[in-house]
């Protein structure tokens, strides 16, 4: 075997070999032959193949720029590695394309410079991609409409994470104004501090739950916030941050206290009430009363005057008067004159 054969036949055992999709390509940017991976992947044979300039496996829109491998790569020979290679689409025989990482080599051999290109479909990748940003925007939407204050945090206390009802809360008007940053940042000392230490428990693994923080908004008014911090645990159980969730019960907090008020009131007039009812006397059973001077006896044998008698066992007051019937009997003839 010759020098050019067995330089040849390693080429081809390379290029063979890989369990990935490998095409070599020579120096003008032709196809000098493919593996099996390579066939399945694109849908075309190694015959079909071989001799054409490898712009037939990229789409049309690709082939008006410098091919990413061939002609250009030989200008630029800067190999580029799976992983740190270029992603692009590549076309099947039936016309669909299929995203493609790409990592490219120079091979020398005895009949020149050759480039292997290795690539791997990313269609699997680029669908999980596709459907993480899905759902990370739609993580996004939902926190940023909610009226609660959500945050996740490193563990040096930095926010990784906020919500738009945060940052406002905090006196911004973005989430990333709060990214790397701290509650000392924003918060009176004493506050800072008094977050600290409760957020270094919860870094130590001790959740806090529906605690009752004391809290001043960006105007300096006092507010009142309902927290849950727990630990953020990575996949092997090590606390790797904090997550967080509150709530302004400000105005329950108001609610709360006028109730308690109204309660109190409410309890101060029953006593007030009940004192009232304990002192109200009440006459009962029969009354001896004279029939003719309207007196009444009372308990103790003695005649007492219907006004005397009731005003002392009752709360009543007496005015004196008389009734028509009266007032004409005993004065008509004053009364006739008056009018």
């Amino acid at each position: 075997m010759t020098e050019t054969e067995q330089s040849d036949a390693e080429l081809l055992l390379i290029v063979a070999a890989p369990p990935s999709a490998v095409v070599l390509a020579d120096a003008a940017g032709r196809i000098v032959t493919v593996n099996a991976p390579a066939e399945d992947l694109f849908g075309y044979t190694r015959a079909e193949l071989e001799g054409q300039p490898v712009e037939i496996l990229l789409p049309l829109r690709s082939r008006q720029r410098p091919s990413a491998f061939g002609q250009d790569f030989h200008r630029h020979p800067v190999e580029r590695p799976l992983g740190l290679g270029r992603n692009q689409h590549g076309l099947r025989k039936d016309g669909t394309e299929v995203p493609l990482e790409i990592g490219l080599a120079r091979f020398p051999s005895a009949t020149g410079t050759h480039v292997l290109a290795s690539l791997i479909d990313i269609t699997l990748r680029k669908q999980a991609e596709a459907t993480l940003i899905h759902e990370r925007n739609l993580l996004r939407t939902l926190i940023d409409n909610l009226p609660d204050y959500i945050f996740v945090k490193d563990m040096e206390r930095r926010f990784l994470i906020a919500n738009t009802a945060t940052a406002q809360l905090m006196g911004r008007e973005r989430p990333d104004d709060l990214i790397g940053k701290r509650d000392e940042d924003f918060y009176p000392a004493n506050l800072g501090k008094e977050y600290q230490i409760d957020e270094e428990k919860v870094l130590g693994g001790e959740p806090i739950i529906n605690k009752d923080e004391p809290h001043v908004d960006k105007a300096g008014s006092q507010r009142e916030i309902l927290t849950t911090k727990i630990p953020l645990r990575d996949p092997a159980g090590k606390v790797a941050g904090l997550v967080g969730i509150s709530r302004d019960i400000s105005l329950l907090k108001q609610k709360e206290m006028a109730l308690q008020s109204a309660l109190a009131e409410q309890q101060r007039l029953i006593a007030d009430l009940q004192a009232a009812l304990n002192q109200v006397k009440t006459l009962q059973g029969l009354l001896p009363i004279c029939g003719f001077c309207h007196k009444i006896r009372n308990s103790e044998g003695k005649w007492e005057r219907l006004e005397s008698y009731i005003s002392s066992r009752t709360d009543v007051g007496f005015t004196h008067s008389f009734c028509p019937e009266c007032g004409s009997k005993h004065y008509g003839a004053f009364l006739q004159r008056g009018t």
